[in-house]
């Protein structure tokens, strides 16, 4: 959604210096801000997926006691949501102050070669943020891999790793391990790391790397006994033990893939303080996962971009329904979207494929014609609005997946349509 916003354009102008991995420049520009990230006690979440639905529900439960910021990416409607303290978003006067007080800091940097992208400006503004507010603590999530992403400057209570699968492999490697090595680069020195990974030979990685830092690894998948599992369109409900304590967690967020990272979340909080109440885990939102946007006709957002991500989301496709949804997906370039089309496949005869207006899109011809290996109706409409248009015409039952930003201009389009 275009905010029209001077400096929020200025922010996006930062992408075209790309995406590079490296602290050298974040510990520069936070030190020339005061080190901002020093100032409240910090929770650091990566993964290859879940790691935002597990960052806002810690948040949600945290803040149940403490003054707590949460920053995530990316938004699905406006820039503000990336960053929020206690269920408010970052006004837009402080976005305006902060960055024409710090855009020189950008200019000089450059200047030395040490130009700031836009993520690391938007991260130096967020932890800026969060000090000026005067936080117990905030949640961070991990914009991509760990050990070299810029939110990596923190010393967080403890961290967490979700999950780990083959994605973005131009830049954090090829295989299994070398993923698993990147995400467990968040691990810090005697502080714990919760982790629901399934994959041993990430596993195994990240385990090695908890022993040289002293840091007391939990594997969710081991130390809780998990029961009476339900799942409606309302969310998700199930009984979890450990050491004999009995956990009932019921949150709004569907898929069986939220038990882990509801678990996580609960861990982490537990840890910190065992006073926090982890049922107020009920009043996480976040939107985009399995979100329900319309009953008639039935419409559904998900943010899955990877294959595993797909996976979950034919989990609940084949869990919750009976009948085959019209499904509009599009992908990024950077993503594995063969596969992507497989795995959707097992719930969908007819797809309409479509792009984003972002730069990383995907061309939709291409994408039709590998769709078209795996289902039997597949249209490519390039605009997204039309595509919309075009699946509401032809299905009662709709799905929007496959790249945030495709949710992010449904959004903008369904807001126009109401």
């Amino acid at each position: 959604m275009v905010q029209n916003i001077d400096e929020i354009e200025y922010l996006y102008s930062l992408s075209r210096f790309g995406i590079k991995l490296g602290l050298d420049v974040m510990k520069e520009l936070s030190g020339r801000i005061g080190n901002p990230q020093d100032f409240y006690r910090t929770f650091h979440i990566t993964g290859s997926n879940g790691k935002g639905s597990t960052s806002a529900m810690l948040y949600t439960i945290l803040k149940q006691k403490f003054s707590v910021g949460l920053y995530t990416s990316p938004h699905i409607k406006i820039f503000n949501e990336r960053i929020i303290v206690n269920d408010k978003y970052i006004e837009d006067d402080y976005i305006k102050r902060w960055v024409n007080e710090k855009k020189q800091i950008i200019t000089d940097m450059a200047k030395s070669g040490m130009q700031p992208t836009f993520f690391e400006f938007t991260t130096a503004m967020a932890f800026d943020y969060f000090k000026e507010k005067n936080v117990d603590a905030a949640v961070i999530e991990v914009g991509m891999g760990g050990r070299l992403d810029a939110t990596n400057i923190i010393n967080p209570e403890s961290s967490a790793i979700v999950t780990i699968s083959l994605e973005h492999t131009d830049r954090l490697g090829t295989t299994i391990d070398k993923i698993a090595y990147e995400k467990a680069g968040i691990i810090k020195s005697g502080r714990p790391v919760i982790i629901g990974v399934e994959d041993e030979r990430a596993r195994s990685v990240i385990e090695r790397i908890a022993v040289e830092k002293n840091s007391q690894l939990y594997d969710v998948n081991e130390i809780y006994k998990i029961s009476n599992v339900e799942m409606s369109l309302e969310g998700t409900k199930y009984r979890a033990s450990r050491d004999g304590k009995i956990y009932d967690v019921k949150i709004p967020l569907v898929g069986k893939y939220q038990i882990k990272n509801s678990l996580i979340s609960i861990t982490m909080a537990e840890l910190f303080d065992p006073s926090l109440d982890y049922r107020k885990i009920e009043n996480v939102r976040f939107p985009g996962r399995f979100e329900v946007k319309s009953r008639k006709p039935l419409i559904i957002t998900d943010a899955a971009h990877n294959p595993e991500a797909a996976s979950g989301l034919v989990d609940n496709v084949k869990t919750l329904f009976s009948k085959k949804p019209t499904i509009v997906i599009t992908q990024l370039k950077d993503k594995n979207s063969v596969e992507f089309f497989r795995i959707i496949s097992e719930i969908t005869d007819h797809a309409i494929i479509t792009e984003v207006k972002d730069e990383r899109r995907k061309d939709a011809e291409i994408l039709g014609q590998e769709a078209r290996n795996f289902m039997r109706s597949v249209e490519v409409i390039r605009e997204s609005e039309m595509a919309f248009e075009r699946a509401i015409e032809s299905s009662d039952f709709i799905i929007i997946t496959g790249s945030i930003y495709l949710l992010g201009e449904f959004e903008e389009w369904y807001a126009k349509r109401q």
